[in-house]
């Protein structure tokens, strides 16, 4: 039995995310470690079985019934924190951006603050 089984073996497990990017229920379950939080990552095994097909699998984090508040509360905060989806456009070369990129890929000019 690995650790992370020996860690959930016996509890009662609570789904307090559900989407299909495995990186995502990731990082959100090293969030909840971060906090103190148990939590481990379901169905992102499945995923490359579906290679190329969108949204078709279930990517669920779960967290012992007990600490579901507890992350509640944080995964509320993170999508409160995290950068708007919107993409920016780079003042220096004219090269669209994602919202989470700092600086222009193409010429490394910076963001401007609220851009």
């Amino acid at each position: 039995m690995s650790g992370e089984d020996a860690l959930f073996a016996g509890r009662e497990l609570v789904c307090v995310n559900r989407g299909t990017d495995p990186i995502e229920a990731s990082l959100l379950a090293g969030l909840l470690h971060s906090e103190g939080i148990p939590a481990t990552v379901t169905g992102a095994d499945l995923v490359g079985g579906y290679s190329g097909v969108p949204k078709v699998c279930d990517v669920r984090l779960l967290v012992p019934a007990r600490y579901r508040a507890a992350a509640a509360d944080v995964l509320e905060r993170y999508r409160h924190e995290r950068p708007a989806d919107e993409e920016w456009t780079c003042p220096a070369c004219g090269e669209v951006n994602a919202a989470t990129f700092e600086s222009c890929w193409n010429c490394g000019h910076e963001c401007a603050p609220g851009a």
